[in-house]
């Protein structure tokens, strides 16, 4: 029992250092609505995954279906920015993609098997109260990948976000910047939904990015990775107080986290 609680809170932190990692990335290059657009995808990917599962009785790992759909339909949006496309609409064309995906794969899912759906709503509503060695090992592998990358490229993504004209006039590749960073914000939201779920990281993914802009601007980007932590803990523990699922927990945590700071803000 013991050693189970134990695997449920490294997961939580390691979610939170995750979430803390791409929440900053997002916010500071002004791409969090493209992050939670991203989930759209995922939740498309999922849905796909399931079907396909199900049709050939395939053990397929879901999350990685989710996540190269998500890759794929991220590129789509770079690809229709470069050819002059807005970002808006490019996000939207993809979101329309998406709900596609998920309301045709959806319906064929639900035709092949009459668990397909309960099994696509374990990536919605987030898994069960026990996390597993597979979690835990899903989500060390992603931080291997995605932290590195962030720090050594996380001027790099701002600065493109910002002053796209002038990173061009200093020869960077924008495409190839680009096409990483959403890459990274694909991997790291469909490992963090298949583990607390998509509608818990819509919730929490801009969290750590918004108190870290208002309050730790001045200092490393660390301290968003230890507001992601501080979130993720809590949420299970509260989770666990209140009996229901982590992600329930998560998501509470999230918006009483986000009322603290607006309230504070305007006090101060």
């Amino acid at each position: 029992m013991l050693e189970l609680l134990l695997i449920n809170y490294v997961v939580a932190a390691l979610s939170g250092l995750l979430v803390g990692s791409i929440s900053v990335t997002l916010t500071t290059s002004r791409s969090i609505t493209f992050g939670l657009t991203l989930l759209h995808s995922i939740l498309g990917g999922n849905l796909l995954g399931v079907y396909l599962s199900s049709l050939y009785n395939l053990t397929i790992p879901i999350p990685l279906v989710s996540t190269l759909t998500a890759i794929a339909l991220s590129i789509i949006v770079g690809e229709l920015i470069e050819r002059g496309l807005s970002e808006d609409m490019a996000i939207a064309f993809s979101v329309s993609i998406a709900t596609t995906m998920t309301i045709i794969f959806g319906y064929l899912a639900s035709q092949v098997s009459s668990l397909a759906i309960t099994k696509a709503w374990t990536y919605i509503a987030g898994t069960s109260s026990i996390s597993s060695i597979e979690d835990l090992a899903k989500l060390t592998l992603t931080l291997f990948i995605v932290l590195p990358i962030v720090h050594l490229l996380f001027k790099e993504f701002k600065y493109i976000a910002f002053d796209e004209d002038g990173a061009k006039a200093l020869g960077l590749n924008i495409r190839f910047y680009r096409y990483v960073f959403y890459s990274l914000a694909a991997l790291s939201a469909s490992i963090l939904s298949s583990t607390i779920g998509i509608l818990a990281t819509h919730v929490v993914l801009s969290v750590p990015g918004i108190i870290y802009i208002k309050f730790f601007k001045r200092y490393n980007i660390a301290f968003s990775y230890l507001i992601g932590v501080v979130i993720m803990l809590v949420g299970y523990y509260l989770a666990s107080l209140l009996s229901i699922s982590p992600s329930g927990g998560v998501g509470l945590t999230s918006i009483l986290t986000v009322l603290g700071v607006t309230v504070y803000g305007r006090r101060s």
